[in-house]
């Protein structure tokens, strides 16, 4: 019988192959009887994938799941109001607790995609979710649309090489992404390429990403006003612009490199072609279609676009677990279609999702990864639409064009050299 790592010292043993590969995931976590952290985890995961639409079925499901995983001596708690409350003791923990063994599975799941080229390519992009219209959920705020329902955002970080979860953010529906962004830096690998989209174009951000050594390529559009020849530089290429604004003219300016992609313009402090050409940028802005995958795959094929929590803790906590049981349906799915002969950006989380789903009942291993490593994406070409005639009408914004490139004043030209001149002296 199988003994996963999951349970401290002393290795518990799980009669249930759903619960065991999801053990050689999670790590070792202390056991015990009752609601352990162990099985606050597991309980965690399994009712991130559940379709129940509420969340009292949901714990049913799992509480079967676990009765046949867990020995008679260790069994849980019988009350989702007790699970809730586990997770108000324990949850936050675990949570710090998971997120670097998740990362460091990330890493050895990448294998060989773990660089492109120089850089190890981190993806950001965020998004909101809902959450009950209840007053005890109206902490969370509002996004400022008409009778929406209190929201969350949250910002996932995706490495754009095997298109697995790296890390993630959750704030209020006010808090920018930009800041949340902020908290997530410090946790960012060696040598990492952060790839963003038009939202994360702040000189403040850019920045900070800057002096903290994270190499950066975002795409701009017509909003941002960049300079030309302001002299900072002795030897300035034909892409050399620089991002200044007026009212950061106390702060010496920020020299990039445009590089222009079809009718994408992007930025990078990467000033070295041989480095990251423009092919490689190309390639690795296209690569942020993993962020949407990801995106789709928690709203649309977990069916977590809205929380069903009532308080605003429990739905921060709820969307969290979310997001770790979509990073663990991943990291199980990359293992096992890895075993199979195939790269990890070929992964299916629909197929994966729909494997551990039908595995709820004990099922042999053999059986579970069999259906895992079958888990693959399509490879046919598509020959018709799969547009509808009669389509839902939705809001299409227009993509953000060119920026705003002027060559530098002579004023700008004389505050950039005095502020060289006050920094040399320094």
């Amino acid at each position: 019988m199988f003994r996963a790592s999951v349970g401290g010292g002393a290795a518990t043993v799980y009669r249930h192959a759903l619960v065991r590969i999801i053990a050689t995931v999670l790590g070792p976590i202390a056991g015990g009887g009752g609601w352990s952290p162990a099985a606050v985890a597991i309980a965690g995961v399994l009712m991130s994938w559940d379709p129940a639409p509420t969340l009292g079925q949901r714990f049913e499901s799992v509480l079967c799941v676990l009765d046949a995983a867990l020995p008679r001596r260790r069994r849980t708690g019988r009350t989702y109001q007790g699970l809730v409350k586990a997770m108000a003791r324990h949850g936050d923990a675990l949570l710090i607790m998971l997120a670097p063994r998740l990362r460091a599975c990330t890493r050895r799941a990448a294998g060989r995609h773990w660089r492109v080229g120089s850089f190890v390519p981190i993806g950001v992009d965020g998004s909101r979710f809902d959450a009950p219209r209840t007053i005890a959920n109206e902490p969370l705020g509002f996004a400022g649309k008409a009778k929406c329902s209190p929201q969350m955002m949250v910002v996932l970080l995706v490495h754009l090489g095997s298109m697995l979860p790296w890390d993630f953010g959750i704030g209020g529906a006010r808090q920018s992404e930009r800041s949340i962004l902020r908290r997530l830096i410090k946790r960012l690998p060696d040598d990492a390429l952060l790839v963003a989209d038009a939202g994360y174009t702040g000189f403040d951000l850019l920045s900070h990403l800057h002096d903290s050594g994270v190499s950066f390529l975002v795409r701009v559009g017509r909003g941002i006003r960049l300079l030309t020849e302001l002299g900072d530089y002795r030897r300035e290429g034909k892409d050399t612009v620089y991002l200044w604004p007026d009212a950061a003219h106390d702060r010496p300016p920020l020299r990039l490199r445009l590089i222009q992609v079809g009718e994408v313009w992007l930025i990078t402090d990467v000033a070295d072609p041989r480095r990251l050409s423009r092919k490689a940028a190309s390639e690795l802005y296209r690569r942020r279609w993993g962020l949407e995958v990801a995106f789709r795959s928690l709203k649309q094929t977990l069916e977590r676009r809205k929380v069903r929590s009532c308080a605003a803790a429990n739905a921060l906590r709820e969307l969290a677990w979310s997001i770790i049981g979509l990073w663990v349906l991943a990291l199980i799915g990359v293992r096992a279609i890895r075993a199979a002969g195939h790269a990890p950006d070929r992964l299916s989380i629909g197929a994966i999702l729909a494997a551990v789903r039908s595995r709820r009942d004990s099922a042999s291993d053999q059986a579970l990864r069999r259906r895992l490593r079958a888990g693959v994406r399509d490879t046919y070409r598509r020959r018709s639409s799969k547009r509808a005639y009669d389509r839902a009408r939705k809001k299409s914004p227009s993509p953000p064009g060119m920026p705003v490139i002027r060559r530098a004043t002579t004023a700008q030209v004389a505050v950039a050299a005095e502020l060289r001149a006050r920094n040399s002296m320094l």
